[in-house]
């Protein structure tokens, strides 16, 4: 990522104003800013609260009629070709977007290098079918990235539902039951929302950057064992020869050339140390705490609900993505995905 503007540093943090303390109190100070000094970061820009959003047009990329124009055209040259489906099959050349380009390309350059995050309002949905808005979703996608799978049916686009009626033991996604802050393993991550729950179902992000900057502030002893990681639990997406939990840590931070990033999730950190026969420590389990409680603070987190043909775009090296519990409509042409 192009370095941010600017650079996080604590320098002032434990010494300024201590002319006044005992030598003893004044080098256990000396120890917790050197240790703080160790993890300072260029990643500013990332390191955003509740506060630093005023109201949604914050975060929000408008599309306009002209860009869903846009959309619809390339969908019915799509459907005239007969290749609308698989829609796996498209590429960015399918979806060769004018006015459009821009307004993605300034949604990119939040996820890449801004907040770490955009949601763009006003896809296309009136009058498409759920087929017709995948394809939309798709071509949006690919003007950030290419597309990757993460589960263990190597699917590319899966819809976001609650299968507890087929599936006693889902993925949690595939529930409605509440999901922790957590990342995901790709690089981004979207989501785009083709119908809403009856209740429920609010979308929460959490910035890394700003869970470690806290972490820093409060207890930056704390970070050593969050820097050396931790095995995660694959939970059954392990692929052909591969152990169920990873046999290396993986780090819920890291720093590279400056530029810091997180990974993290609870449950596979905890199944994944249990699965190795590492059970944590009481500093592991202090550390893992404190990044629960500092990315639970209401202050930390922003929530908001996905309107129908929103789709939002998450950097996951420095945000970290949640969900309300929910309660769907009856109507299963209504179910929430």
């Amino acid at each position: 990522m192009p370095p941010p503007t600017m650079r996080t540093s604590v320098l002032v943090l434990a010494l300024t104003g201590r002319d006044s303390t005992s030598p003893a109190r004044l080098a256990a100070g000396g120890r917790a800013t050197m240790i703080a000094m160790r993890y300072e970061h260029d990643s500013a820009s990332f390191a955003w609260k509740a506060s630093s959003f005023k109201n949604p047009s914050d975060y929000l990329v408008e599309l306009t009629s002209d860009d869903r124009g846009e959309m619809i055209a390339a969908i019915e040259t799509l459907e005239r070709t007969g290749r609308l489906v698989p829609v796996q099959a498209l590429t960015k050349s399918d979806f060769r977007f004018d006015g459009l380009h821009n307004e993605l390309e300034r949604g990119y350059a939040e996820v890449r290098s801004g907040k770490g995050f955009v949601v763009l309002r006003g896809l296309p949905f009136e009058g498409l079918s759920l087929e017709q808005f995948t394809a939309c979703a798709w071509g949006v996608g690919l003007h950030f990235g290419r597309a990757l799978s993460q589960n263990a049916q190597g699917e590319l686009v899966t819809s976001v539902i609650d299968a507890t009626a087929e599936d006693a033991t889902p993925r949690m996604y595939r529930s409605n039951l509440e999901l922790r802050p957590h990342s995901d393993i790709t690089a981004m991550i979207s989501l785009a929302c083709w119908q809403k729950s009856q209740s429920g179902g609010a979308s929460i992000i959490v910035s890394g950057v700003t869970v470690h900057d806290e972490i820093r502030s409060r207890a930056p002893q704390l970070l050593e064992p969050l820097y050396r990681g931790y095995h995660y639990h694959r939970l059954g997406e392990e692929g052909p020869g591969e152990e169920p939990a990873t046999p290396y840590r993986t780090p819920v931070f890291a720093n590279r050339n400056g530029q810091l990033s997180c990974r993290y999730q609870r449950s596979g950190i905890a199944a994944g140390q249990r699965e190795r026969g590492v059970p944590l420590d009481e500093r592991d389990i202090e550390a893992l705490n404190l990044f629960d409680q500092v990315a639970a603070a209401p202050e930390n987190r922003l929530a908001f609900f996905l309107e129908r043909g929103d789709m939002i775009v998450i950097n996951n090296y420095t945000v970290m993505h949640a969900r309300t519990r929910f309660t769907n409509f009856p109507e299963p042409e209504r179910q929430r995905r």
